[in-house]
């Protein structure tokens, strides 16, 4: 095994390719078809060559996440939060296939990852790919930017450039999205992640703390 994730692990598959497998045997078939569907739409995420039930046999993406850059060169946060923002406007420009169900928020037709974080982007020599589209929906954008603004503005991560460069990234990320836009969504979101993940007592908290700072900047 090459990794353990929240609900996932990755096995080698030999050169080149490796196996994600669901750990509670569900089916990622689905997910498995969402990735192949944003590859025919120019959208960089790993090339999926098989998929049955709880595998999908897929590329081995070789670099690190944008999560472990994060740590190595905090410096670089500003050029990280830009990375992600640029991400999520070229996701956008994505239509949702019809059979994808849809996400909380506003209606719309496009095709949202709504769990794109640092942790979830791998930096390679030929540019960034997106993984883990467990989460994928169908709807509008902003829903997807609001997703990972709570995600960066209260996740609770151990890796030193939260102590440096956190608020740099998350600045530089919402310079690129339309805040206004994602701020109506943001309950929505962090009632979802709340109720889909084990989160810890003290992210539950900071999530509460930033649901109220962004309402006193809504009222004020």
């Amino acid at each position: 095994m090459i990794v353990a994730g929240y609900d996932c692990e990755i096995f080698e598959a030999g050169p080149g390719r490796v196996v994600r497998r669901s750990r509670d045997g569900r089916s990622l078939e689905r997910e498995a078809a969402v990735m192949r569907h944003v590859r025919r739409h120019g959208f960089p995420a790993p090339e999926i060559f098989d998929a049955d039930g709880p595998d999908i046999l897929m590329e081995h993406v070789d670099g690190p996440s944008l999560l472990q850059e994060a740590a190595r060169t905090p410096g670089r946060a500003a050029e990280h939060g830009a990375l992600l923002a640029g991400l999520l406007r070229a996701l956008s420009a994505v239509r949702s296939p019809g059979w994808l169900q849809a996400a909380v928020g506003r209606p719309g037709n496009r095709l949202l990852h709504l769990d794109l974080h640092p942790g979830n982007v791998l930096v390679t020599p030929d540019g960034p790919k997106v993984v883990d589209w467990a989460n994928a929906a169908r709807g509008a954008p902003a829903v997807d930017a609001a997703c990972t603004w709570l995600i960066l503005a209260t996740a609770t991560v151990t890796e030193p450039f939260l102590r440096v460069g956190r608020a740099d990234l998350l600045a530089a990320f919402l310079d690129g999205v339309d805040p206004a836009a994602a701020r109506p969504h943001l309950r929505a979101v962090a009632e979802r992640r709340c109720a889909e993940r084990d989160l810890p007592a003290a992210e539950k908290a900071e999530i509460d703390r930033f649901l109220a700072r962004e309402a006193g900047e809504t009222s004020s």
